[in-house]
């Protein structure tokens, strides 16, 4: 039963530091955000899965 409200306090946890970090990055860069997700396309990324330097990000 331990183990079972370690998890959930960890998963909590992650929950309430993520929702401060789009809370902060919304107040850091208001020009950007147009979205419940502060972070959505915020680096113009076109998704094409490269895992090197992408070459597409260059074109835009």
């Amino acid at each position: 039963m331990k183990s079972y409200f370690i998890a959930i306090i960890g998963i909590v946890s992650v929950m309430v530091f993520w929702t401060l970090v789009q809370h902060y990055w919304k107040r850091i860069f208001p020009e950007d955000v147009v979205d419940d997700d502060a972070m959505a396309n915020r680096t113009k990324c076109s998704n094409c899965n490269c895992t090197t330097s992408c070459e597409n990000k260059a074109v835009q």
